[in-house]
């Protein structure tokens, strides 16, 4: 009897797993390509320096694997390549031979700035999601500050805190934003899980979205338009990654079968993503 395929979803800094409505929307893209194709979906939680990959996949007896929070200093993802597991990286790495889908993280993030520049805003500060070794928080940052050097808005370190993926960290980061002796008119939030942390620092504050300062978002989250306010974020398809990740790697399962390079996956594949703008802004 054949055995079914399995393909391992193998999350790196993952603490925020459970809470994080994106990697909940990605896992659901995964499971519906994987479903069809009678493979399982094995996840994976692992913490920034644990780097053993093909360790674990052998134990796992996986077919192939899709890495989320890949960052360029990942020794494992090396290991994985030379093992000759099929892989599939969601998001950016330097290396062109490793298949990756991916949003375009700095032009996103340039647009949501902008858009706060337009309302007016010139003291913006930012909550970088992630440690700057993951190449969606250094993007996300360039086009922050990309789109206020285009501006001719001051681009001020002070005004910038770097979080860990937890709405705890959201909230420490507005908090000793509000601290500042000129705090920021508006605020862009990493990720939608940092506006969360961030709405609660402001509240605790006692200050008022938007009147006191505005605050934006990225990722769209299932919690984001329930808010009050609906938080203005940048929409990225989940899902769509997912989908895409899981039929990349099946593909390269199969190719690997046949011993066959012939119509393998392109190797990095781009995912438009769109503002939506509810009511967590206001215009100065």
């Amino acid at each position: 009897m054949i055995r079914d395929k399995a393909v391992g979803l193998f999350i790196s800094q993952s603490q925020s797993i459970i809470s994080d409505s994106y990697v909940i929307r990605l896992i659901e893209g995964m499971s519906q390509i994987l479903n069809r194709k009678r493979y399982s979906l094995i996840l994976q939680p692992l913490r920034l320096t644990e780097q053993n990959y093909v360790e674990i996949a052998r134990s796992d007896d996986l077919d192939g694997v899709v890495l989320l929070n890949a960052h360029d200093d990942d020794t494992g993802i090396g290991e994985l390549k030379e093992a000759g597991f099929p892989l599939v990286v969601i998001g950016t790495l330097a290396d062109p031979s490793i298949v990756q889908v991916d949003i375009d993280n700095r032009s996103a993030a340039t647009e949501m700035t902008s858009y706060l520049l337009s309302l007016g805003h010139e003291r913006i500060g930012m909550i970088v999601h992630a440690p700057l070794v993951f190449h969606a928080a250094r993007e996300r940052l360039m086009g922050f500050r990309s789109a206020l050097e285009a501006a001719g808005a001051p681009y001020d370190e002070n005004y910038v805190r770097v979080a860990d993926y937890t709405e705890e960290s959201g909230f420490i980061a507005m908090t000793e934003l509000l601290a500042l002796d000129r705090r920021p008119t508006a605020v862009f939030a990493g990720n939608d899980m940092m506006a969360y942390g961030a709405y609660k620092a402001l509240r605790d504050a006692g200050l008022a979205i938007p009147a006191d300062v505005s605050v934006v978002g990225f990722d769209d989250d299932y919690l984001s338009r329930y808010l009050n306010p609906g938080l203005t974020t940048m929409s990225l398809p989940a899902a769509g990654l997912g989908s895409i990740a899981a039929g990349m790697v099946a593909q390269e399962i199969v190719a690997l079968e046949r011993h066959s390079r012939a119509g393998v996956s392109p190797r990095q594949t781009i995912l438009p993503t769109h503002m939506t703008v509810r009511s967590s802004c206001r215009q100065l």
